[in-house]
């Protein structure tokens, strides 16, 4: 038999379609010379608790089965190991899996994690946790609150979400440096470090970012008025966000945010996070996972 695959699901992800995908595995796996075993997550956090317990068992391939946040919290546990990530998005976003082709017809997907090719990808790391799409503290971390309390989980919930957001978001004061350079200081209406060249739904704040070129896509944009609230929001769904004279792009290595706040909300890899601290300390880790992608 080949080495194990275990596969982690998210029984809620995609309406429930966690549910629905562990028996197709166990059909589809069952017929092949492979040793599997399926667990489904029952909270925030438990696919991270799986995946460190399972490792034991020496794996090959630990498959997250759910959106962002399931990938994130799975990924967690096999940044710097042998072990590879496979990824089945049944999620909302899938921001991840879009970025790396993943495909979305779950038979395709069966056969990705067989044919089993692996490609090294970078990972974010903030404060103590790892990201490996985005992570954001400006209006990007309200929307991502926002959602996170709305029973629609798709894209019009998203929108909902955004549309809440843009009438009741304040600028958050940070002092930020870039590469241990004191660089900004100032009311921000969107600040954003990038791996990933989606941020879920098609959106993109980071064209150009790539997983494996050992940085992190910088995005700043000071306060906006509400016509340049409207622009910037063109601009990143024309994935055109560099012709805006508001926001400053860079490439670069680590940023430390200091604020005079006890505590920030973040979005890390769509999900909503608290910081009860006022600094926050973002790096890139070169060649950090190994993921299963298509031929």
């Amino acid at each position: 038999m080949k080495n194990k695959i275990i596969f982690i699901i998210n029984p809620i992800a995609g309406k429930g379609k966690g549910r629905v995908i562990e028996t197709e595995i166990q059909h589809y796996f069952s017929q092949k010379n492979v040793e599997f075993e399926t667990f489904l997550t029952k909270s925030i956090g438990h696919a991270t608790e799986i995946a460190n317990q399972v490792l034991t068992k020496n794996p090959e391939i630990i498959v997250a089965c759910g959106g962002d946040g399931t990938i994130n919290e799975v990924a967690q546990a096999l940044v710097c190991s042998n072990v590879a990530l496979g990824i089945i998005p049944i999620g909302s976003g899938n921001g991840l899996a879009a970025n790396l082709h993943i495909p979305k017809s779950t038979e395709k997907a069966f056969e990705m994690i067989l044919n089993a090719k692996i490609n090294k990808i970078d990972a974010g790391k903030i404060n103590e946790k790892y990201f490996f799409s985005n992570m954001g503290l400006g209006i990007d971390a309200d929307v991502i609150n926002n959602y996170a309390q709305t029973k629609t989980r798709n894209f019009l919930g998203y929108v909902s979400a955004s549309t809440k957001a843009i009438f009741n978001f304040q600028p958050k004061k940070f002092s930020i440096e870039l590469d241990n350079e004191h660089i900004l200081d100032d009311d921000f209406y969107f600040v954003f470090c990038s791996n990933s060249n989606e941020a879920g739904y098609g959106i993109s704040f980071s064209p150009n970012a790539k997983l494996n070129d050992g940085k992190l896509d910088f995005l700043a944009v000071k306060k906006l008025n509400f016509i340049k609230q409207i622009q910037f929001s063109a601009c990143v769904l024309g994935k055109q966000i560099e012709k805006m004279n508001d926001a400053k792009v860079l490439q670069v290595n680590s940023v430390k945010f200091n604020s005079n706040q006890p505590k920030t909300i973040a979005q890390v890899d769509g999900e909503a996070v608290i910081f009860n601290q006022n600094s926050i300390e973002v790096s890139i880790v070169p060649n950090a996972l190994n993921v299963i992608v298509p031929n």
